[in-house]
């Protein structure tokens, strides 16, 4: 093998560092990934870690927390909101614009879904918590 194909096969080469956030061990785990493709994972510190090192390398993704807007009665309030579930990370800034764009009139329960499927992803933006009445205190 001669110098330029040494070169070129580490270059295909790569090594990721993930911190783990699974478990408080929060475990530095190392990631090969060869053209690409995953070749072996190595670090984790529980079983969990392994998993969560191939996820965050092939498909990220993030829980989405925010404000929106909320009348009630002659009182402007923010009301917290989040994904119901983990959405894809290349879809984070796209769910921000839509939750952007919600102002809410009422009353509001914590629970309550403030988005459905937001951006097509299947999860819910729902409330953190309750704005009951417009005397509430925000």
């Amino acid at each position: 093998m001669n110098q330029q194909e040494m070169k070129n096969n580490e270059s295909d080469k790569t090594e990721i560092k993930v911190c783990c956030t699974t478990c408080p061990k929060e475990c530095i785990i190392t990631v090969h990934l060869e053209q690409g493709m995953l070749i072996s994972v190595e670090g984790e510190g529980c079983k969990r870690g392994k998993k969560f090192a191939q996820k965050e390398i092939t498909t990220p993704e993030r829980t989405l927390t925010s404000t929106v807007m909320v009348e009630c009665g002659n009182k402007a309030c923010l009301l917290p909101v989040k994904t119901a579930a983990p959405i894809p990370k290349k879809d984070i800034a796209l769910a921000m614009a839509a939750i952007r764009t919600i102002k809410l009139t009422g009353p509001c329960l914590m629970g309550d879904v403030i988005i459905p499927n937001i951006c097509g992803t299947g999860v819910n933006v729902v409330a953190c918590r309750s704005i009951k009445e417009e005397n509430h205190a925000c």
